[in-house]
């Protein structure tokens, strides 16, 4: 491949490139969605709890400053703050970042999905990586 098809490919993957934070407390379901979205191009941060996902969107809480994530993926069982209250606080806050819930529970899928949330079943991957790609369909958020 020539150096200049080389760079245009190179700027092509970062423009369809996602930042994402994972939140997830089930270590192995983390790292199978964090592979999944590295081999799918995204740049992943990965949390295992509450504490670690408001330390990564601490800036964005505090401050009116763009999200450091284009997309949020949390489960609704997180320990420490339920997913659900994560996406209410964003909300609140005029966070427009797409956030990707995770859970089973009927009634926390309809409250998520009126905040404006996609809603997948808990071991679902394949919907969690279709999710990502209507996210990115969308454009990252400018919060």
């Amino acid at each position: 491949m020539n150096q200049a098809l080389a760079f245009e490919l190179l700027l092509f993957e970062q423009e369809n490139s996602l930042r994402i934070l994972v939140a997830e407390d089930d270590p192995d379901l983390r790292r199978l969605l964090a592979v999944a979205l590295r081999r799918d191009g995204h740049a992943v941060i990965e949390a295992r709890d509450a504490a670690e996902l408001l330390e990564a969107l601490a800036s964005t809480l505090i401050e009116p400053v763009a999200s450091p994530f284009d997309v949020v993926i949390c489960e609704q069982t997180l320990p420490g703050i339920p997913g659900l209250s994560l996406l209410a606080g964003l909300r609140s806050r005029q966070r427009a970042t797409p956030f990707i819930l995770v859970t089973d529970q009927a009634a926390v899928r309809e409250r998520a999905r009126r905040l404006g949330a996609a809603v997948v079943d808990h071991l679902d991957v394949q919907a969690i990586r279709a999710a990502v790609r209507r996210a990115a369909e969308i454009g990252p958020a400018n919060d």
